[in-house]
């Protein structure tokens, strides 16, 4: 396995120096939230991130709409694959919950290229290694679901045919997919569909 590389979201520079310091990694990946940069003390602590381990690590900065949990787990896969013969530690301690929440559905999606998924406890700043769950869809699931993403008008028969399936099949595959969120009672996918299919 090649160097170590964090991959954090940040807010301020307390959460984040407890895992810059246990694990030294000679890369770092910072997500922040793009209208969280309007707070000069995100600008402050960025650069104190890059006074401290700019000689030690290389350091990137890479803005997330802070809002678009899809687009934050995409760009965290993103991230994640172009990272993949390293080791990676993604920290999810800093930023807005979104900004968190979308980096833990990136590592779900690409947890076998993720080494650990870490937080800070917030009483004594130690870290906390999270699981490293999936979304959890069988291969035929996961099928459904994209042909569901690219239906275009398609009917669920058009669908069960494609994939040479009866109908009964299917609608017990789209009865699950709906308990779990990634689609809705029209059978179109959800944004939680999306973010299992990254």
């Amino acid at each position: 396995m090649g160097e170590t590389v964090l991959i954090a979201t940040f807010y301020s520079f307390q959460p984040f120096i407890a895992a810059a310091h246990m694990f030294s990694p000679s890369k770092m990946i910072i997500l922040v939230a793009e209208d969280s940069l309007k707070n000069s003390k995100v600008g402050e602590d960025l650069a104190k991130v890059k006074d401290v381990y700019g000689k030690v690590a290389a350091i990137d900065i890479v803005k997330v709409p802070g809002s678009d949990l899809l687009a934050i787990a995409s760009k965290t896969v993103e991230l994640i694959e172009a990272n993949k013969d390293n080791r990676t530690i993604v920290n999810v301690s800093g930023g807005w919950k979104l900004l968190a929440q979308g980096a833990l559905y990136g590592c779900y999606a690409r947890k076998d290229m993720v080494d650990k998924i870490i937080c800070n406890n917030l009483e004594d700043n130690s870290i906390v290694e999270l699981p490293k769950l999936t979304f959890g869809l069988s291969s035929t699931k996961k099928e459904l679901l994209e042909e569901i993403a690219n239906r275009k008008g398609r009917s669920i028969a058009g669908i069960a045919e494609k994939l040479d399936r009866t109908r009964g099949m299917l609608y017990q595959h789209l009865k699950e997919l709906k308990e779990n969120g990634y689609v809705d009672e029209k059978f179109d996918i959800t944004d939680a569909g999306r973010m299992a299919l990254i």
